[in-house]
């Protein structure tokens, strides 16, 4: 069976049976939401000690997941993209779920500096000195996108972003995007949403932005690459909108030392150090 073919309950039914093997005995295992944070993250555990393994179905069913297997083994926690959590009043808190530092790893890995940096250096001829203004207006081309997310979230609106570009809609000179264009084209893909008023979204928005977020809290990564993507592109000497690529050179540019920097590392280390497990390396 092919990997994009396992479905959650299969995944599920294969982490018993793994779990009650006898060489699972003091395994740890850690689920994860994706390819690329399988990818990202084997480097950081310990991989004699723990088995990192994707749960099909995004974050709610790694939290199910979780929930559903520590009823019959201790050692297994889930690690899932925070979205808008950090950004709640209400702390969250489940058992044995670890919130990345950021929106997403994706954007913890963009705010690391050098990471960050390293590839502006690959990509363009712009001195260190350039490279946070650019980070900072690529945020800023995607800043209306990202608030109307949040809204979304929030109001529970119904709107459907899913497989709409927005790349077309962004001037790279001085960094703003034709909004109300792309908010046209997410009505034409959402017919249940609850808000189809354009002026009505301004609004919201502008009062969301009183709260002043953390950026990198409110900012989607993909979003942000695919921009970042587009802007080295017209303005570097990356030769094609490859964003596939760039996440790539993320997640191998991010250290093993930058990761030991993160509230997730601390987290997590406590957690194997109140059980007796080694699990980073």
């Amino acid at each position: 069976m092919k990997s994009q073919d396992i479905t959650y309950v299969d995944k599920l039914n294969e982490l018993r049976l793994d779990m009650s093997h006898p060489n699972s005995n003091g395994k740890i295992f850690i689920l994860l939401e994706g390819d690329t944070d399988i990818r990202l993250f084997r480097k950081f555990f310990n991989l004699q000690n723990c088995k990192v393994e994707k749960i099909p179905g995004g974050n709610p069913k790694v939290e199910s997941a979780v929930a559903e297997l520590l009823t019959i083994y201790e050692l297994i926690i889930g690690i899932r993209d925070a979205d808008f959590i950090h950004l709640r009043t209400i702390p969250y808190s489940k058992p044995n779920i670890f919130l990345t530092d950021f929106h997403d790893m994706e954007m913890s890995l963009v705010s690391e500096n050098h990471t960050f940096s390293t590839i502006v250096f690959e990509f363009t001829d712009s001195p260190v000195e350039q490279h946070n203004s650019i980070r900072e207006n690529i945020i800023k081309s995607i800043e209306q996108i990202s608030f109307l997310k949040w809204l979304n979230e929030i109001e529970n609106l119904d709107i459907v972003f899913d497989k709409t570009g927005f790349l077309d809609l962004i001037s790279f000179t001085n960094f703003s995007m034709n909004f109300e264009q792309y908010f046209n084209r997410l009505m034409s893909k959402s017919p249940i949403a609850k808000i189809t008023d354009f002026n009505t979204i301004v609004a919201k928005i502008e009062d969301l932005k009183t709260k002043n977020p953390n950026i990198y809290q409110l900012c989607n990564g993909h979003d942000f690459i695919k921009a970042f993507t587009q802007y080295l592109k017209l303005n570097g000497k990356l030769k094609s909108s490859n964003d596939d690529l760039i996440s790539s050179i993320f997640r191998i540019k991010y250290s093993t030392e930058n990761f030991q920097q993160t509230n997730l590392f601390t987290l997590t280390k406590h957690w194997g150090d109140s059980n007796n497990c080694i699990i980073h390396v």
